[in-house]
């Protein structure tokens, strides 16, 4: 079976590292940039491609989709697995295509390695297309897979969507705590955030404040881009997007400090 990796960041080398442990599976990865080239007189061939481009905002914030066109406009008529963070609206505009759009879930940072991350998913959303050929092409692959949830392709990627802003969110509210906190006089604020935690309902990530990476806050690739996607979706369908204009906003501050 030939399956090519489009996009060759952390997403495209954990997935693929995580495929290669298969030893079953023609491997190949397109990423031009990279300098990796699929031969497109050889596309007929391919059973499947995994979509891991990059989809960076435009100047409203959108979500850019140039890249995920461009993968389409080479392969055409094949098995698509897309993992790159994209609107819901341009999945359905592409509905006609034999297209799964199963949310990654890795951090990303420099103290994570992504490829151990992967292999160690404990759970998988497919949604739309082929979903149950790409379930069990990483079935083998994923042995602490637990839960896995089949549902439409627009759901799936407002699973992801949904997901990372509610995470952005949960950073903010620890942030604007701890700031009360502070005011208050208060001291050893990881004290508080351990009781608060004691609640299952809560959990402990993204609780740190400051965070990871020493600022106040959320930064990174995904949080800021997703939520201003998120925004900017919601403006286009004319819904009412106040409460996570003022995340961004409140974020912006904690940020500056």
């Amino acid at each position: 079976m030939k399956i090519v990796i489009a996009g060759y960041g952390a997403v495209g080398r954990a997935i693929h590292a995580a495929l290669e442990k298969r030893g079953d599976l023609d491997l190949y990865i397109d990423d031009p940039i990279l300098g990796y080239h699929y031969p497109e007189d050889m596309v007929d061939s391919v059973d499947g491609v995994v979509v891991a481009v990059a989809t960076p905002p435009t100047e409203t914030g959108a979500c850019n989709t140039s890249n995920i066109e461009a993968v389409f406009d080479k392969y055409g008529d094949v098995k698509y697995l897309v993992k790159s963070t994209t609107d819901p609206d341009f999945i359905l505009m592409n509905s006609r295509r034999n297209l799964t759009f199963s949310p990654e879930y890795l951090r990303g940072t420099v103290c994570n390695d992504s490829t151990e991350e992967f292999l160690n998913s404990k759970f998988a959303i497919y949604g739309g297309g082929a979903m149950r050929f790409w379930h069990e092409l990483f079935v083998p692959v994923l042995p602490k897979l637990k839960d896995v949830r089949f549902m439409s392709a627009y759901q799936a990627a407002f699973v992801k969507y949904m997901l990372n802003c509610f995470l952005a969110t949960k950073v903010t509210f620890f942030n604007q705590a701890y700031e009360i906190f502070k005011a208050f006089g208060g001291e050893e604020f990881d004290v508080v955030v351990d009781g608060v935690c004691l609640d299952p309902r809560v959990g402990f990530s993204h609780t740190q404040v400051p965070g990871p990476d020493g600022r106040f806050g959320f930064g990174g690739h995904c949080f800021p881009k997703d939520m201003r996607a998120f925004i900017e979706l919601g403006r286009e369908m004319g819904s009412n997007v106040e409460f996570l204009e003022c995340v961004m906003e409140t974020n912006r501050k904690q940020r500056s400090e």
